[in-house]
């Protein structure tokens, strides 16, 4: 991967993964920050989107201040389910992480809804289209927020 990124490239991402300036046009303030055009600065960040370097690039949202309700799941679904899950999960918005492991509760998901009623009908309608063999919800006792920050 090191030979398809050049020395702006990590540059960039150094700077985008602490924070996108919250204005109009945060792609034109950043390529003036890198000496690049709006368009320039786009490119090159859809660029290491496409080669799946930038997976994601959006806001962390603390949805308890705004009276969401949130919860991790963790499920028991059969190997043989497991494209067919993945195609029912994509149909929800609500559900913000999916994850299959190889462990005895092999599927994982968060879902984030309005409120606890439509989060709980949610995690109910996913365990009846998936066909879920069991399912526990683990709610959040207490959050730690950790900065992450890799240096290329």
């Amino acid at each position: 991967m090191n030979d398809v990124l050049d020395d702006l490239d990590r540059e960039i991402l150094n700077r985008i993964q602490t924070g996108v300036p919250l204005d109009k046009r945060p792609f034109q303030t950043l390529g003036r920050e890198f000496g690049l055009s709006e368009d320039e600065m786009l490119a090159r960040v859809r660029r290491m989107g496409d080669l799946g370097i930038v997976r994601r690039l959006g806001p962390i949202i603390n949805y308890p201040a705004w009276g969401m309700s949130g919860v991790l799941v963790a499920a028991r679904a059969r190997e043989d389910q497991l494209e067919a899950i993945r195609e029912i999960i994509e149909g929800y918005p609500e559900i913000t992480h999916a994850y299959f492991r190889d462990y005895d509760w092999n599927f994982w998901f968060t879902v984030i809804a309005e409120n606890e009623e439509k989060r709980d009908l949610i995690i109910a309608q996913v365990a009846k289209e998936a066909v879920l063999e069991e399912v526990k919800t683990l709610p959040q006792k207490r959050s730690f927020k950790l900065g992450v920050k890799f240096e290329l």
